[in-house]
């Protein structure tokens, strides 16, 4: 980690409390509702955190204050590039992220700076397994390490020695 967190590259703005707008053709996606990966919504559009160095939106400012699943207040930062816009019905869609991911986001003040710090514990909230969530084939290696056991003959079942 750097020992600089407050570089220019993390000297972030709003967009509406800045002399900067959306670019012609590109959607206005304040207001607009956030659906997670299970098409809950899960709040609404609040702010755009931009660098004003290099002119493009790093953050989305979800408010989850107005949600479908009973999550408590708060804002949270979710990063542009994972979000999708559905054009026809003024949502922004998070493939992958669940109540999960989201509970586990720093809170964002007005003003927050933005740093290394926080960029990695956002990464970090968005990587973690979704509560209660079936194990994905292959993340685990228990059926090959703990419960069988490889001998020449095949695999015998409690035998932690192979």
């Amino acid at each position: 980690m750097s020992s600089n967190n407050n570089t220019s590259a993390h000297k972030l703005q709003e967009l509406s409390e800045s002399d900067y707008e959306i670019v012609d053709n590109q959607p206005e996606i304040f207001g607009w509702d956030v659906k997670d990966t299970h098409n809950n919504k899960v709040g609404e559009v609040y702010e755009l955190l931009f660098s004003e160095e290099t002119r493009k939106v790093r953050y989305i400012v979800l408010d989850m204050e107005s949600n479908d699943i009973d999550l408590e207040e708060g804002r949270v930062l979710i990063p542009i590039e994972i979000a999708q816009f559905d054009l026809e019905n003024d949502n922004v869609k998070l493939p992958g992220v669940s109540v999960t991911n989201l509970l586990a986001l720093p809170l964002y003040e007005k003003g927050r700076v933005i740093n290394e710090d926080t960029d990695d514990e956002i990464r970090i909230a968005l990587a973690k397994a979704e509560k209660d969530a079936p194990i994905p084939p292959g993340s685990i290696h228990v059926a090959q390490n703990k419960f069988y056991g490889k001998n020449e003959e095949g695999f015998i079942a409690g035998d932690d020695n192979a």
